[in-house]
């Protein structure tokens, strides 16, 4: 028998990975903190009425509400288990 693996969503823990990112790139305390805010807003809002998503297609949409306010945020998202 196959193991499911699952993800669970937080939006506390988005909220501080995003913070976490805008501190490795020198971002502005308020303006990190206001990119987090409305990103982790837009996502629960994208989560609401799905019943299930992949874990890929939660970063996918995340890099893609990062990208309108902050695109090097959004880079350093995207690949931040790739950079040295």
């Amino acid at each position: 028998m196959r193991k499911k693996i699952t993800y669970e969503y937080s939006s506390a823990g988005l909220r501080k990975n995003i913070l976490m990112n805008a501190k490795s790139l020198r971002l502005p305390e308020a303006w990190a903190k206001q990119i987090a805010d409305r990103v982790v807003k837009n996502i629960d809002k994208w989560i609401a009425d799905k019943e299930l998503i992949t874990e890929d297609d939660l970063r996918k949409q995340i890099v893609k509400e990062l990208k309108v306010l902050e695109p090097n945020l959004a880079f350093a998202y995207r690949n931040h288990d790739k950079i040295i």
